[in-house]
């Protein structure tokens, strides 16, 4: 759950920082954007990817809707909807037990978000914002707030960002063999610094550090671990604390541009992780048809308590292979068209992609996206 979660965090974040675009005045206009995704996990090697231990297929349908409404000639107000629905091997199982052995019932049988935001600039050079949200899942509940910064110089040649955010969660405490215990809490503190800044006529750089903190409970209820002959809860420390840096480096070559892009991440559980990533921009019909390929390469040293298999319970285990060592290698195809749209005669954007990645533990993963963005 948490690695389908953070995928589909990466790939929309990865096309919204290809865009490459520099925040303007335009950007508080109003519009209605859709984004779906259809995603399926496959637990290769006979079932024997990731957790040995576990079926690991998993299937989601993921809908996400924006709508922004221009206020006046310096603010606008966005309201942004999720919502999916989720099939998982390990997840259902243990729903399915604690609703028959202790009539326990979830937050939701599904996934909804809901984000309540505004937006201040002034004169196309200091930005503000606040936003609220709140979610639910079978076993989750999330509620959160943030607020963000932004500030360009010479001509917005150069622009620079932060973002805060607290998010104040359940979880809810639905066990693997069926049990129930006491909700847990789990709180999050999150902040990101970013720097945007055009080196040429034809290249642009952007960097970014992002830390947060986590306490409460981190583990996933529901997971397990072998311990001899019994299975036993995962467990893992009650703090996280986690950093990442990325570099984003954008060339225009004519009419075409690329991009390349690494990151670092690491924690205090010992996980330590780099990617490494280019994307081509092709643009064919005058920058109407926009063809994108895209490879991202992916390492991880796993977490120090992670482990396959126990001889005797430790204080700290899992065996969530989210938490492991592998490697990743994933490529993907982005289609984007700009025509006169459905309702409106400006040009509306059409995306159509399709990406694989696989992993060197066995688990292989498949999505197709859906995007729809258009000037009110």
């Amino acid at each position: 759950m948490l690695l389908i979660r953070a995928l589909i965090f990466w790939l929309i974040s990865a096309m919204a920082l290809a865009e490459g675009q520099i925040p303007s005045a335009d950007e508080l206009d109003s519009i209605f954007a859709f984004r779906g995704v259809i995603y399926q996990q496959e637990d290769g090697a006979g079932g024997k990817g990731g957790n040995p231990d576990l079926e690991e297929d998993a299937t989601i349908y993921e809908g996400i809707w924006l709508y922004q409404h221009r206020l006046n000639d310096s603010q606008a107000a966005t309201l942004r909807f999720t919502g999916d629905l989720v099939t998982a091997a390990s997840y259902d199982d243990a729903r399915e037990k604690a609703e028959t052995v202790s009539q326990a019932t979830g937050y939701n049988p599904g996934r909804f978000n809901f984000e309540l935001g505004w937006k201040y600039r002034f004169y196309d050079q200091f930005g503000f914002g606040l936003h609220a949200s709140y979610g639910q899942e079978y076993a989750y509940r999330s509620t959160g707030y943030g607020l963000s910064l932004s500030q360009s110089f010479a001509e917005e040649s150069t622009y620079i960002a932060a973002q805060f955010q607290v998010f104040d969660d359940t979880v809810r405490m639905i066990r693997f063999d069926g049990s129930k215990e006491p909700d847990e809490p789990r709180r999050t503190y999150s902040g990101t610094l970013s720097w945007t800044q055009t080196l040429t006529p034809l290249s642009v750089m952007s960097m970014s550090w992002s830390h947060s903190e986590q306490n409460g409970m981190l583990a996933t209820s529901f997971n397990s671990v072998v311990s001899g002959t019994e299975r036993v809860f995962e467990t893992t420390p009650d703090v996280r604390v986690r950093d990442t840096i990325s570099v984003r480096l954008k060339q225009a070559l004519q009419q075409n541009s690329v991009q390349l892009g690494l990151s670092y991440y690491e924690d205090n559980w010992d996980i330590r992780a780099a990617v490494a990533e280019v994307r081509y921009f092709y643009h064919l019909d005058s920058g109407r048809l926009i063809l994108e390929p895209s490879y991202r390469y992916y390492h991880q040293d796993g977490a120090y308590f992670y482990t396959a298999a126990l001889d005797a319970p430790e204080r700290f285990r899992s065996s969530d292979p989210d938490l492991g060592n592998f490697d990743g290698h994933s490529a993907g195809l982005l289609l984007s068209a700009w025509q006169a749209g459905w309702f409106t005669q400006s040009l509306t954007r059409y995306d159509i992609g399709v990406n694989y990645y696989r992993r060197s533990d066995d688990l292989n993963f498949y999505w197709l996206t859906l995007g729809w963005y258009v000037p009110l």
